[in-house]
């Protein structure tokens, strides 16, 4: 993968030489930014052409729009809803530094900028329990059996999207419960053979890393859809936050404004400094849905900033992307308990959490053993579909694979059906 790099050119973009003062310095400086601006150029288009190499397969190009057809998401909801902690609405309030306990001088270090943005995930209680994140993975391994279920293309759009982003949210879970306690994911999500480059996915027997998900089969449908990425949660603070519930294709709009509304309006998306509007790395790492970067960033966080702000970022001579927060978005089980007593051990607030109990500021989490009944329902061939679209979609499959080529099936309505079945019984002269 290709790595864009556009910090440095929205810095030289700010600078201005006159000629009057300095004319060899001015000289040779604009011909190196002309010749930098041609490398630049290049880089993007090769991050274009990356974004494009993964070949969809058939049976995921295109959608059916009016489909009716579904994919349940329950036992994620319930997994979602018990290991999930709301961060609250965006607020720009920095965290109080760490400070040290009772009979010691150490403390932890973090970012008092970010550390408090976005949700957590209770991995923590995954690795306090290794059959809860058996749990993840079977959901995993689950939502990976759909495109061999059935033809992706007979789902609408709404439901692809929000399909591909269960599936590569799950997957990012239940890799950092792999190895978790880590707390800096830098090197494991961006690093070579890292989180996003490794085949980690078989989606029906196709492998895929979470790039191709990302690039190869999201953009690469859907490349005006700018809001997409903010449903891909990679596990660190400095990443979108993970939804407290799948996405479906009901929610999926609004789902994905509150996630930018969040991301933006938050120190770990945006942050005015005067001259210098500094931005999320993030958008740096996914330069490739803004094009003209500077220009269709500016446009992109207009429609979510905050009123009050909004000057702010007009006044900006520069946007710099800079903030990084690549903390893992756990709890407080990276944190580690310098001379604390019962007050303050982790283990103790662990099982308020765990068992539904409240604490200051956060709402009421499930005990995640109730996880695995809810799934076992999903585990099974054509679990995610009621009984009429199983048997549609086993037709579906018998037909696509005798007949060949793209099957495009809409789903009938109620009415429909009731209209279907009246003309039958009109026309069957059988029992007269």
């Amino acid at each position: 993968m290709i790595k864009c790099e556009y910090k440095e050119i929205l810095k030289l973009s700010s600078l201005n030489y006159s000629p009057m003062v300095m004319p060899e310095l001015a000289k040779r400086r604009t011909k190196m930014w002309k010749v930098f601006l041609v490398f630049a150029s290049l880089a993007l288009l090769s991050c274009k052409a990356a974004a494009s190499d993964f070949m969809l397969p058939e049976a995921w190009q295109g959608e059916t729009q009016d489909s009716t057809i579904t994919i349940s998401y329950s036992d994620l909801d319930y997994v979602l809803d018990s290991a999930v902690l709301m961060s609250g609405p965006p607020s720009r309030k920095k965290s109080k530094a760490s400070s040290s306990t009772v009979s010691t001088r150490l403390k932890n270090n973090y970012n008092t900028l970010t550390t408090n943005a976005g949700n957590r995930v209770m991995f923590e209680e995954f690795k306090r329990k290794p059959e809860m994140a058996a749990v993840v993975s079977t959901i995993r391994a689950s939502l990976e059996s759909v495109p061999g279920e059935i033809p992706l293309n007979s789902l609408s759009k709404k439901e692809q999207i929000a399909f591909w982003l269960n599936l590569y949210n799950v997957v990012v879970i239940d890799e950092i419960n792999k190895i978790y306690p880590k707390k800096d994911l830098e090197d494991f999500v961006t690093g070579k053979d890292g989180l996003l480059t490794r085949k980690l996915v078989n989606a029906g027997g196709v492998q895929l890393s979470l790039n191709d998900i990302q690039y190869g089969v999201l953009q690469q449908k859907y490349p005006d859809d700018v809001l997409v990425i903010y449903g891909l949660y990679q596990g660190y603070i400095g990443s979108p936050s993970i939804r407290k519930y799948a996405y479906t294709g009901a929610n999926l709009n609004r789902s994905l404004q509150f996630n930018a509304n969040d991301f933006i309006n938050t120190n770990r998306g945006t942050y005015p400094n005067g001259k210098t509007f500094r931005v999320a790395g993030f958008y740096q790492r996914n330069a490739s849905y803004f094009p003209d970067f500077a220009a269709d960033l500016r446009n992109h966080l207009r429609e979510y900033l905050r009123d009050d702000e909004i000057p702010l970022l007009d006044e900006a001579q520069t946007l710099v992307a800079d903030i990084n927060d690549w903390t893992v978005t756990d709890i407080y089980g990276t944190s580690r308990n310098y001379g604390g007593g019962a007050a303050t051990n982790e283990a103790a607030l662990l099982g308020a959490f765990a068992q539904g109990q409240t604490l200051p500021g956060s709402e009421e989490v499930a005990n995640l053993e109730l996880m695995a009944s809810a799934v076992q329902a999903k585990s099974v061939t054509y679990g995610r579909f009621s009984a009429d679209q199983v048997q549609k979609l086993k037709e579906m499959k018998f037909n696509h694979e005798n007949r060949g080529g793209v099957v495009t099936v809409t789903d009938l309505t109620e009415a429909e059906k009731a209209k279907k079945s009246e003309t039958g019984q009109n026309n069957d002269k059988s029992g007269q």
